[in-house]
């Protein structure tokens, strides 16, 4: 949906007696942006009222409504300081207003929901809400005593759209989705040539008989956002997204600019092609292959000489530029960072610049020196916190952040030895040994390294203190490489074992074998000891059996066992108390109490959550949220790529660890 602010009119406000959204009439719209005129009429009378249109809006505060008299009064005190229109449109235009407020409903809404960037009834909402109001306030207060200057963009003849908004009582289509309407309904239309549906504007896209390249764009409820007489071409409405839409003419095909989503022209067309970047950046490519990167809306020029932008998985921009330098390792290709309304987070100067942390907010770069590429640290200012000057800085991927150890980084200086560094890119210790293999998860465990010393594989401590010798760096190489070859199935081969046989149950010998006393003590082991709740999972888990396909079969050691784990289902997914969360959902961790729906959980906050942290550590942090509150945390299946998640009281863990196996479900306690 295009965020879009309304006005209605309607007899009654929510709440009273005879309100009917079935009687709302529209008034006006404009994407994107609150007009000047909206706000004034909504004026000093304004007061938040609930509007259930929204869902969450039935019993909050989330619209403005005032007296559609004094919204009268306004317009007529306005038109009065209008300089005289100098055109057909803007006399049509003002008499139209005019038409729908004197015709209008006693009460005036003005609809902002979609552009406050907060859910209804949260503070922030709340905060944006008021903002508009005192500003509506003091507009109004303005127009009373004549303020000629507040009032500057509506009191010209030729008002443009944005101060005014678009007027028509179609507007009251945006009460809900606009939905693609069929075009034989639509009069608008007929004579036309209809190319299809745009949803990315929400727009029938319509050529005139005789000009197919010649496109324009018009909503299901009449409003031209391209009108056909602009005669437009090549319009790109895949930027809606960010707010854009980029056009040709027909009289200038290779010469791009941009519309915002009301149709009205921010960039003039000039020659090249455009690329919408982000909502605030445009890269404008000339025909001879020179780019640069503009600013949006005012089209003012960022960088030039922008040979690559490309979005990043951190959510910044990635940019790549030559250099002027002749050296051959100054002269490569430079990468930079910048966010997404244009500012320079990294500057270009980099060989290349690997993701940012979500937490601790540091990146590694590379540079190329003296032939080769060293690496280091910098944080989300763009400051150098370690020099280009390291072989190997320790992370997941080759785009990833720095990984974390007790917070330090592992790295390998240009002369090849191993040190750790401090999260402002300082060495932890002089580094004197080299790594004792070459690969990085080796050469660095939780809280030691393995390094080499006069021909020997030692230990040693993150300050740089040797633990342990092992046996030399050939032995010690060959060990590791025996280990990593079992682990991965290269080493020996075994004989292969038949696989257990698993026994099943259909819904008809599980309802035959149930006793519903029994498997209310297992449910109730799943729910806190509550024992009505218990019977309630009971119940419709027998339900759904009854109603199950008769040929469906359950696995477990006995129907009561294979019961259990849809006992469980049945808390998780229609009581709340358990979730199914996949190895990769480590962002679900923070969120876990809309999940589980536990008042334990509600406090929850992963506060040492580190880059690279797996749904291991995250599990780690709930468990030990919860061992407080005298409850346990459990997997019903352990080491599945499927966390089958549910908590239970501390006093019930040896019965749930008994009544699980029974049914060979491999529970893990945390």
């Amino acid at each position: 949906m295009i965020n879009t602010a309304a006005l209605f009119s309607t007899t009654f406000l929510p709440g009273q007696a005879g309100f009917d959204t079935e009687t709302i009439t529209g008034l006006a719209e404009w994407r994107l942006d609150v007009p000047t005129l909206f706000k004034l009429l909504i004026g000093a009378g304004t007061q938040a009222v609930a509007w259930p249109i929204y869902g969450d809006g039935e019993d909050c505060a989330c619209v403005l409504a005032a007296p559609m008299a004094q919204a009268q009064a306004s317009w007529q005190a306005l038109s009065a300081l209008m300089d005289r229109p100098r055109d057909a449109a803007a006399i049509v235009a003002r008499s139209a207003i005019s038409a729908l407020l004197a015709n209008g409903q006693p009460w005036l809404i003005l609809d902002y929901v979609q552009l406050i960037p907060h859910d209804i009834g949260t503070p922030e909402y709340a905060a944006g809400l008021e903002a508009l109001r005192a500003e509506a306030q003091a507009l109004h207060s303005a127009l009373l005593r004549g303020e000629r200057e507040a009032l500057a963009p509506l009191l010209a003849a030729g008002a443009a759209s944005p101060a005014t908004g678009y007027w028509s009582a179609t507007a009251v289509a945006q009460l809900a989705d606009v939905e693609e309407l069929g075009t034989d309904e639509l009069p608008f239309l007929q004579g036309l040539e209809v190319v299809g549906w745009e949803e990315d504007v929400l727009c029938h896209e319509v050529s005139a008989a005789g000009e197919p390249d010649v496109t324009g764009l018009v909503t299901p409820y009449g409003r031209w956002i391209v009108p056909l007489s602009q005669r437009y071409v090549d319009l790109g409405v895949y930027y809606a997204d960010d707010g854009w839409i980029t056009f040709a003419t027909a009289d200038a095909p290779d010469a791009h600019g941009v519309l915002d989503l009301n149709g009205t022209v921010v960039l003039p067309p000039a020659p090249g092609a455009l690329y919408v970047i982000s909502p605030h950046l445009l890269q404008q490519i000339d025909a001879d292959g020179a780019s640069r990167l503009l600013h949006l809306p005012d089209g003012a020029l960022l960088i030039d000489r922008v040979d690559n932008v490309c979005q990043r998985e951190d959510g910044l921009i990635d940019i790549e530029r030559q250099t002027d330098q002749t050296d051959d390792d100054a002269k490569r290709n430079v990468h930079g960072v910048l966010d997404k309304t244009g500012k320079v987070v990294v500057p270009p100067a980099y060989s290349s610049v690997q993701d940012f942390g979500t937490k601790k907010k540091i990146a590694i770069v590379s540079q190329r020196v003296a032939g080769r590429f060293l690496f280091g640290l910098v944080n989300s200012q763009g400051e150098l916190l370690a020099p280009c000057q390291y072989e190997a800085i320790d992370c997941a991927t080759t785009s990833s952040p720095p990984k974390l150890r007790k917070n330090l980084i592992f790295a390998i200086d240009a002369q090849g030895l191993a040190c750790m560094l401090t999260l402002d890119g300082k060495q932890a210790f002089t580094p004197l040994y080299p790594p004792a293999h070459h690969l990085r998860g080796v050469a660095v465990q939780s809280d030691f390294l393995y390094v080499v010393k006069d021909g020997m594989a030692w230990s040693m401590d993150f300050t740089g203190q040797l633990l342990e010798q092992f046996d030399t760096v050939e032995n010690f190489k060959a060990a590791i490489t025996a280990q990593l070859s079992e682990s991965i199935g290269l080493g020996k081969k075994k004989p292969e074992k038949k696989p257990a046989k698993r026994r099943s149950f259909t819904p008809a010998q599980i309802m035959a074998k149930a006793d519903r006393e029994q498997l209310r003590s297992m449910a109730a082991l799943l729910l806190q000891g509550d024992a009505e709740l218990a019977a309630r999972c009971v119940d419709i888990t027998l339900e759904e059996l009854a109603q199950d396909d008769p040929e469906e079969e359950y696995e477990g050691d006995s129907p009561e066992a294979a019961c259990f784990f849809l006992l469980w289902s049945t808390a998780s997914h229609t009581q709340g108390h358990g979730t199914t969360l996949d190895w990769k959902a480590v962002d679900e961790v923070p969120r876990i109490a809309q999940h589980i729906e536990l008042s334990a959980l509600q406090d929850f906050r992963w506060k040492e959550r580190e880059d690279g942290d797996a749904m291991a550590e995250g599990l780690a942090a709930i468990a030990a949220h919860l061992a407080p509150h005298q409850l346990r945390l459990v997997n019903m299946h352990g080491g599945e790529d499927t966390y089958y998640l549910g908590v239970v009281r501390a006093q019930d863990a040896a019965a749930f660890s008994k009544v699980a196996l029974q049914a060979a479900l491999r529970p893990v306690l945390l």
